[in-house]
């Protein structure tokens, strides 16, 4: 028996319609031999939805509640996605995620996962249901529900995956895969049929939202094979894994595989002091990207979080230095290409007509911070440059 978990994110669930179209594609490909546990997202944009609800009656709204009014989203999805089987023919159950046994820290909005103990998933399965799982969401250990942020249904997915010890994990998204670049930016960027588990961090980590980064890491620990696909046509898509991306390649070459990209960012510029120390240790959103230097550290956030830092700097009394909004970042993800100061040339020559604020590398990674409107002239400038047109 093959287990497989199956992931569905808030586009591929985001009506009535696509759900049934997602049971129906269901029915036509599972084995009999096959055992499917499917974890999905709330619908496109309920969310959000919730979210303004909650604004809409307190300014900076508990996060426990939130996390109460948010994982609502999930259940309706679950629900629906098993409503729609049983209408194919097939017996499923749906769980939330403390159900599922999800147990996570007691951090609200963007809790850790400390441990899966999934055996009632595990009982259903050997009854040969379907078993539907709400992504996103856990228990504590104090039997608090919570949240596990951004691209938290990626992350419950893959963790599921290595709990169950399953065949194999697909994440089903509204794009063909992971692609050389946004295909959104990019129309004629090009899918890739394969990527290492590093290299698809590289870009996860530099703005990809294929797939979050906490998932990524989930399955390069536990070696947990990941194939990203399209949810309109199942099609093949990107798997992730293990292997050598140089194989066929020439000795050390060095290529670029993808380019990644973040807009909207602010940057902010708080004095080390004494508070600080206080305020990182209560931070509960991404950091995109920060930077220490002597006398301050610099930090770079998501427009999106921007009333949750203001609200938090008024807290611990911080006045910051400076703030930026409007600030991006395109990063040229490949083995050994922060290393090559000809790549450095290249890319500085080919955005010479482009506000470039700083350039910087890390491990496989050459990240240009310009302004937020540029970023995709210059995503489109590069991937012409490194990567071409013609697939």
């Amino acid at each position: 028996m093959a287990i497989i978990v199956k992931k569905f994110g808030g586009t591929s669930v985001g009506s009535t319609e696509l759900i049934q179209n997602i049971a129906r594609k269901t029915a036509q490909e599972t084995r009999a031999e096959d055992s499917l546990v499917l974890v999905v997202s709330a619908m496109a944009k309920t969310t959000d939805e919730l979210m303004r609800l909650a604004h809409g009656i307190s300014e900076h709204p508990s996060r426990r509640e939130l996390d109460m009014l948010l994982t609502a989203g999930e259940r309706i999805s679950m629900s629906l996605l098993s409503l729609a089987l049983q209408n194919e023919g097939f017996d499923s159950i749906s769980f939330t995620g403390s159900q599922s046994g999800i147990i996570t820290d007691t951090r609200h909005g963007n809790a850790r996962i400390l441990d899966v103990n999934a055996f009632r998933i595990n009982q259903e399965l050997e009854k040969g249901k379907i078993v539907i799982v709400a992504g996103f969401q856990g228990v504590s250990q104090a039997k608090e529900i919570t949240t596990l942020g951004r691209g938290g249904s990626d992350t419950s997915a893959v963790a599921l995956a290595c709990y169950l010890q399953a065949g194999r994990c697909e994440i089903f998204t509204d794009v063909a895969g992971v692609c050389t670049a946004d295909p959104r930016l990019v129309p004629n960027a090009r899918l890739l049929p394969r990527i290492d588990y590093a290299q698809m961090l590289a870009l996860a980590y530099s703005g990809s939202k294929v797939m979050h980064p906490r998932a990524v890491e989930f399955a390069s620990k536990y070696q947990i094979p990941v194939e990203v696909k399209s949810s309109f046509t199942f099609a093949p898509g990107t798997l992730i894994h293990t292997y050598n991306s140089a194989k066929g390649n020439l000795m050390e070459e060095r290529n670029i595989t993808a380019i990644a990209h973040k807009e909207d960012l602010i940057r902010f510029e708080l004095a080390r002091d004494a508070k600080l120390g206080g305020l990182l240790e209560a931070w509960n959103n991404e950091i995109f990207k920060y930077a220490v230097k002597e006398d301050s550290i610099e930090l770079m956030i998501e427009g999106k979080y921007a009333t949750d830092a203001a609200h938090l700097l008024q807290q611990h009394g911080i006045e910051p230095l400076a703030r930026e909004e409007k600030i991006g970042y395109v990063t040229l993800v490949g083995l050994g290409i922060n290393l090559d100061p000809g790549f450095l040339a290249r890319t500085l020559k080919i955005c010479a007509d482009l506000r470039l604020r700083r350039v910087q590398h890390s491990d496989m990674t050459i990240e240009l911070m310009l302004p937020s409107d540029q970023v995709r002239d210059c995503v489109l400038k590069l991937h012409t440059a490194f990567i071409g047109d013609e697939p």
